[in-house]
């Protein structure tokens, strides 16, 4: 059932010269049921197979299109991952998703009031098509800390999403790794509808060869007091290309919010492409936003500096990548997979 469709549309449409709009693809969207592989599984945690939850927050929305998000939820029965207690000492929920056909994951992070989350989704394949779905329901008090690897054979698509609810006081905190994959379709939209809730993302990727990363990241402040902190950075190089969206959307009645988005990529060859539209849409008086995208080559003192210690340009430009992403996995608790990542995206430098 090969359709192509809309995605990543930005919330508030901007001048269409400049290309930013929205995302647009055709694949063949027979996909199949792909839950995974649960590897390891911490005390306090039920599974469920469904799509509904049983809550009084709202229903988090997509930042991929509603089209989009239908094609991959009608394809997956669901499944539904409660935390219902905390055990400090526990290790992650750990979820690994191997794309062999096309496939639709279609995963609910359920976290009951006042309990702590942590969830790691590692996902790889070859030839085929990913649609993944996550949502996040974050009760009151509940702290929810997911990461999202995406260490795909370059002959992979993907559509991937995680939309986001937060009750009163709740955080969640996203690290995103970007390394593989042909054409990437990424983002969140996370709804801060509690009092004094939060997000804080942190998105690290590689954007190489002839690669497609499109990125739409979207918070929506709705409750008094709420934060948010969005930083997305990575490289560009080879004849690859990057497209950023990012909005802020401070709604009348969040009185007393505050938020930032950055956004920066390291662009290392002429023939790559790069784009990115930080946005702040401002509907309360009482906030303060701040926002910001820089787009940089190598500069001639940091290469002086490089050079004086040995280290050629090639080198020192793998370094700075590579650091990139190391920074933003410093955050995922666990050793093997930070190794992992370390290992991808030291073969994938080499081999492109």
């Amino acid at each position: 059932m090969e359709k192509t469709i809309e995605t990543n549309p930005i919330p508030y449409l901007t001048w269409t010269w400049l290309k930013l709009n929205s995302d647009k693809v055709t694949y063949d969207f027979s996909i199949n049921q792909n839950d995974g592989e649960v590897t390891q599984l911490p005390e306090g945690v039920e599974i469920t197979e469904g799509k509904l939850v049983k809550t009084e927050l709202p229903e988090p929305e997509f930042s991929i299109g509603k089209e989009a998000a239908a094609l991959i939820c009608d394809a997956s029965k669901g499944k539904i991952y409660t935390f219902t207690k905390t055990n400090e000492a526990s290790k992650p929920l750990v979820i690994r998703v191997n794309a062999e056909a096309n496939s639709a994951t279609y995963n609910i992070i359920h976290a009951k009031a006042g309990t702590t989350c942590r969830v790691i989704m590692v996902y790889k394949g070859q030839a085929a098509l990913s649609g993944v779905v996550t949502k996040i329901y974050a009760e009151e008090g509940a702290q929810v800390q997911l990461a999202k690897v995406q260490l795909c054979d370059k002959s992979v698509n993907q559509i991937d999403d995680t939309a986001v609810v937060c009750g009163d006081r709740a955080k969640v905190s996203l690290i995103q790794i970007e390394l593989g994959g042909s054409h990437i379709d990424a983002g969140f939209h996370a709804t801060l509808a509690g009092y004094e809730s939060k997000f804080v993302s942190d998105t690290a990727y590689i954007c190489q060869g002839t690669q497609y990363l499109d990125m739409n990241q979207v918070v929506v402040h709705k409750g008094k007091k709420t934060k948010c902190d969005m930083q997305t950075h990575g490289t560009v190089k080879d004849e690859s290309t990057k497209t950023y969206r990012g909005t802020i959307d401070m709604v009348k009645g969040c009185a007393g919010s505050t938020g930032n988005e950055m956004e920066t990529a390291l662009l290392l060859s002429p023939t790559a492409v790069v784009k990115a539209a930080p946005i702040i849409l401002c509907g309360e008086e009482d906030i303060a936003a701040e926002h910001g995208s820089t787009v940089g080559k190598l500069s001639n003192e940091m290469l002086f500096y490089m050079n004086t210690r040995g280290i050629d340009q090639k080198t020192a430009e793998e370094l700075l990548t590579r650091a990139k992403i190391t920074a933003a996995a410093a955050g995922i608790p666990d050793e093997a997979i930070r190794q992992e990542i370390e290992d991808y995206s030291t073969c994938a430098l080499c081999k492109r």
